[in-house]
């Protein structure tokens, strides 16, 4: 009988009960693949992370994520998740200031900030991801519309607003930072929280052209602090709707760098993002693009995390 250490955590708040829950096995070492699809569907989380050591001399940590469904590549809120834990172990030192360290994934080698204030508290972990590729620009807007409950105006995302130069329709993109996630321009905040996705067809539609969510944004948004509000469907891998998506919302930064949809002054690019409202389990995201001249040289996504639930699964 195997006694398997287990932990769950609320990823980007700094509320239990808020963000988007993750479990995490932090001694992973020795699971088959089907038990750890077990104790991810046991756990129920959008995600759980599970850690082992890594065989790659660059790497601290090796960990892959399941959904209750399938394996994933890379899943950010997830990785925010297992580093806090780590923290919480003592298996990762931190200082005040940075601390670096490298997570091996299926999605490559990638590093993770640890952000601590004087007291050696954590501020915030900030995951980094791959370098953008745009995979498909050609998804018509008005069945993308439809399955989302919409139709095709709600999609015409147009200057000038906050951020989109005047008369730049903004385009439907499969993007990847490490997983692919369609992006979808939503004309305003009402609009994105009348979304009322048909799941089944979403998620045949999904799989036929090979992305994981439909990551909807809107520059209006419920707290003025922010820049954008966003709703998130991946009914492929059973995940109807997210509360927080850390992997998508990088890539939803490259995605708005590479449009020229912000202004390229800055740099790197910070964007404040919100999510999750609608659920009850508000989500706060920060979004890092570092560029030149709108070609994307870096992205990275953070936020806080809090455990909520520590235990064994015994089977």
């Amino acid at each position: 009988m195997k006694k398997i250490k287990v932990f769950q955590a609320d990823a980007f708040t700094k509320n239990a009960f808020g963000g988007n829950p993750a479990g995490v096995v932090p001694y992973a070492g020795g699971l088959t693949d089907q038990e750890m699809r077990n104790i991810a569907r046991e756990m129920n989380c959008s995600e759980t992370a599970f850690i082992s050591e890594s065989e790659n001399p660059n790497a601290d940590f090796y960990i892959r994520f399941f959904t209750p469904a399938e394996e994933v590549d890379l899943c950010g809120h997830a990785t925010i998740a297992a580093c806090h834990v780590l923290v919480y172990q003592g298996r990762i030192a931190t200082c005040h200031g940075e601390t670096i360290i490298n997570q091996e994934t299926k999605a490559g080698v990638l590093p993770v900030h640890i952000y601590c204030d004087e007291q050696n508290a954590i501020e915030s972990i900030v995951m980094g991801q791959r370098l953008p590729v745009v995979l498909e620009t050609t998804l018509d807007r008005k069945t993308v519309a439809e399955l989302m409950g919409l139709v095709e105006s709600d999609l015409e995302l147009m200057g000038p607003n906050k951020f989109v130069p005047k008369g730049n329709r903004l385009p439907l993109q499969i993007i990847s930072t490490g997983l692919p996630d369609l992006m979808v321009p939503i004309k305003n905040l009402s609009t994105l929280k009348a979304a009322s996705p048909n799941f089944e067809e979403m998620a045949k539609f999904q799989k036929k052209h090979d992305f994981i969510s439909f990551h909807a944004f809107t520059f209006e948004t419920e707290n003025p602090e922010n820049d954008l509000s966003v709703r998130d469907f991946a009914p492929s891998v059973q995940i109807d709707e997210e509360a927080a998506t850390g992997t998508a919302n990088g890539a939803l930064g490259a995605y708005l760098v590479l449009n020229k949809a912000l202004p390229l002054t800055n740099n790197p690019i910070m964007i404040k993002i919100e999510q999750g409202i609608g659920m009850g389990r508000p989500s706060q995201i920060a979004s890092e693009i570092s560029h030149e001249d709108g070609v994307v040289t870096m992205v990275r996504v953070g936020g806080s995390a809090v455990i909520v639930m520590e235990g064994v699964i015994t089977f």
